[in-house]
Protein backbone atom coordinates (compact mmCIF):
# COMPACT_ATOMS: atom_id res chain seq x y z
CA UNK A 1 0.00 0.00 0.00
CA UNK A 2 0.95 3.24 -1.17
CA UNK A 3 0.70 5.81 2.01
CA UNK A 4 -1.03 8.66 1.19
CA UNK A 5 -1.57 12.41 3.14
CA UNK A 6 -4.79 12.63 4.46
CA UNK A 7 -6.61 15.20 2.05
CA UNK A 8 -6.71 18.04 4.28
CA UNK A 9 -9.44 19.49 5.85
CA UNK A 10 -11.75 22.15 3.78
CA UNK A 11 -11.97 25.91 5.41
CA UNK A 12 -15.35 26.73 6.78
CA UNK A 13 -15.19 29.96 6.14
CA UNK A 14 -14.16 32.73 7.95
CA UNK A 15 -14.09 32.85 11.41
CA UNK A 16 -16.38 35.68 12.89
CA UNK A 17 -15.30 37.86 15.81
CA UNK A 18 -17.53 39.59 18.04
CA UNK A 19 -15.97 42.54 19.84
CA UNK A 20 -18.18 44.77 21.67
CA UNK A 21 -18.69 48.09 20.34
CA UNK A 22 -18.22 50.05 22.74
CA UNK A 23 -15.04 48.65 24.53
CA UNK A 24 -13.82 46.81 21.69
CA UNK A 25 -13.43 43.44 24.19
CA UNK A 26 -13.40 39.71 22.40
CA UNK A 27 -16.88 38.43 23.05
CA UNK A 28 -16.64 35.08 22.19
CA UNK A 29 -18.10 33.06 25.00
CA UNK A 30 -20.77 35.80 25.91
CA UNK A 31 -24.68 34.72 25.11
CA UNK A 32 -26.44 37.25 22.82
CA UNK A 33 -28.04 39.05 24.49
CA UNK A 34 -26.01 39.66 27.99
CA UNK A 35 -24.35 42.36 28.54
CA UNK A 36 -20.36 43.27 27.60
CA UNK A 37 -18.39 41.98 30.74
CA UNK A 38 -16.32 44.93 30.62
CA UNK A 39 -18.54 48.09 30.01
CA UNK A 40 -22.00 46.65 30.10
CA UNK A 41 -23.29 47.16 27.16
CA UNK A 42 -25.45 44.33 25.79
CA UNK A 43 -24.15 41.94 23.27
CA UNK A 44 -26.36 41.86 19.97
CA UNK A 45 -25.86 40.43 16.83
CA UNK A 46 -27.09 44.08 14.85
CA UNK A 47 -26.86 47.01 16.68
CA UNK A 48 -30.76 48.08 18.36
CA UNK A 49 -31.51 50.60 16.36
CA UNK A 50 -31.88 48.38 13.51
CA UNK A 51 -34.02 45.33 16.07
CA UNK A 52 -37.49 45.74 16.82
CA UNK A 53 -38.57 43.86 20.27
CA UNK A 54 -40.40 40.89 20.08
CA UNK A 55 -43.94 41.64 21.77
CA UNK A 56 -44.21 44.70 19.83
CA UNK A 57 -44.46 42.66 17.17
CA UNK A 58 -46.71 40.06 18.92
CA UNK A 59 -48.79 42.62 20.20
CA UNK A 60 -49.23 43.79 16.46
CA UNK A 61 -49.63 40.35 14.89
CA UNK A 62 -52.34 39.13 17.49
CA UNK A 63 -54.11 42.66 17.19
CA UNK A 64 -55.00 42.11 13.96
CA UNK A 65 -55.70 38.28 14.43
CA UNK A 66 -58.63 39.98 16.57
CA UNK A 67 -60.45 41.62 14.26
CA UNK A 68 -60.09 39.36 11.42
CA UNK A 69 -61.48 36.40 14.23
CA UNK A 70 -64.16 38.47 16.31
CA UNK A 71 -66.75 36.76 13.44
CA UNK A 72 -66.05 33.09 15.08
CA UNK A 73 -68.72 33.84 17.69
CA UNK A 74 -66.63 36.43 19.24
CA UNK A 75 -64.35 34.08 21.16
CA UNK A 76 -60.63 34.20 19.35
CA UNK A 77 -61.46 37.75 18.80
CA UNK A 78 -61.91 38.65 22.36
CA UNK A 79 -58.60 36.00 23.27
CA UNK A 80 -56.51 37.67 20.75
CA UNK A 81 -57.64 41.36 21.56
CA UNK A 82 -56.57 40.43 25.28
CA UNK A 83 -53.26 39.36 24.20
CA UNK A 84 -52.26 41.71 22.07
CA UNK A 85 -53.00 44.46 25.18
CA UNK A 86 -50.64 42.20 27.12
CA UNK A 87 -47.70 42.27 24.69
CA UNK A 88 -48.49 45.89 23.93
CA UNK A 89 -47.80 47.00 27.76
CA UNK A 90 -44.33 44.21 27.69
CA UNK A 91 -43.21 46.26 24.61
CA UNK A 92 -44.12 49.90 26.01
CA UNK A 93 -42.38 48.32 29.83
CA UNK A 94 -39.02 47.56 27.55
CA UNK A 95 -38.66 50.97 25.95
CA UNK A 96 -39.08 52.28 28.93
CA UNK A 97 -36.75 50.83 30.70
CA UNK A 98 -34.35 50.82 28.26
CA UNK A 99 -33.93 46.98 26.75
CA UNK A 100 -36.06 48.04 23.70
CA UNK A 101 -35.60 50.98 20.61
CA UNK A 102 -38.57 53.66 20.74
CA UNK A 103 -39.70 53.20 17.45
CA UNK A 104 -40.93 49.79 18.91
CA UNK A 105 -43.40 51.83 20.34
CA UNK A 106 -45.43 52.64 16.53
CA UNK A 107 -45.93 48.19 16.45
CA UNK A 108 -46.95 48.57 19.70
CA UNK A 109 -49.43 51.15 19.47
CA UNK A 110 -51.01 49.25 16.24
CA UNK A 111 -51.38 46.52 18.39
CA UNK A 112 -53.02 48.24 20.99
CA UNK A 113 -55.45 49.58 19.04
CA UNK A 114 -56.10 46.57 16.79
CA UNK A 115 -56.69 45.35 19.86
CA UNK A 116 -59.21 47.21 21.47
CA UNK A 117 -60.99 47.01 18.12
CA UNK A 118 -61.11 43.58 17.70
CA UNK A 119 -62.38 42.90 21.58
CA UNK A 120 -65.16 45.52 20.62
CA UNK A 121 -66.32 44.33 17.71
CA UNK A 122 -66.30 40.62 19.18
CA UNK A 123 -68.22 41.71 21.99
CA UNK A 124 -70.82 43.52 19.15
CA UNK A 125 -70.96 40.56 17.35
CA UNK A 126 -71.17 38.24 20.49
CA UNK A 127 -74.02 40.60 22.13
CA UNK A 128 -75.44 40.44 18.58
CA UNK A 129 -75.54 36.46 18.15
CA UNK A 130 -77.19 36.06 21.84
CA UNK A 131 -80.30 38.60 20.70
CA UNK A 132 -80.48 36.45 17.76
CA UNK A 133 -80.79 32.85 19.97
CA UNK A 134 -83.24 34.56 21.97
CA UNK A 135 -85.10 35.77 19.45
CA UNK A 136 -85.58 32.33 17.39
CA UNK A 137 -86.16 30.67 20.71
CA UNK A 138 -88.84 33.37 22.32
CA UNK A 139 -90.45 32.29 18.61
CA UNK A 140 -90.29 28.74 18.57
CA UNK A 141 -91.83 28.52 22.38
CA UNK A 142 -94.40 30.80 21.32
CA UNK A 143 -95.23 28.96 18.26
CA UNK A 144 -95.06 25.14 20.26
CA UNK A 145 -97.09 26.91 23.29
CA UNK A 146 -99.50 28.14 20.32
CA UNK A 147 -99.60 31.40 21.52
CA UNK A 148 -99.00 33.07 18.31
CA UNK A 149 -102.81 34.72 17.51
CA UNK A 150 -103.36 34.50 13.45
CA UNK A 151 -103.06 37.53 11.35
CA UNK A 152 -105.90 40.42 11.33
CA UNK A 153 -108.33 39.88 8.51
CA UNK A 154 -107.49 36.52 7.74
CA UNK A 155 -109.38 33.06 7.55
CA UNK A 156 -111.62 33.05 10.13
CA UNK A 157 -111.19 29.63 12.56
CA UNK A 158 -112.43 26.06 11.35
CA UNK A 159 -114.59 24.67 13.70
CA UNK A 160 -116.49 21.76 12.99
CA UNK A 161 -120.32 21.00 12.77
CA UNK A 162 -121.61 19.17 15.61
CA UNK A 163 -123.11 15.70 14.39
CA UNK A 164 -126.87 15.67 13.92
CA UNK A 165 -128.82 13.23 16.03
CA UNK A 166 -129.56 10.39 14.54
CA UNK A 167 -133.79 9.57 14.84
CA UNK A 168 -136.48 7.33 13.79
Amino acid sequence: MDPTPPEPMPESGPVRRYACSNCDYNLVGVRIGDPCPECGKLFLLSEASEQRIGSAVASLVLGMMSILTCFFYGVPGVICGILALVYAKRAREAVRLGRAPAFSLDFARAGKICGWTGISLSAVFFVLIALYMVMVFAIMGAAFRGAVPAPAGGPAPVTTPAPAPAGP
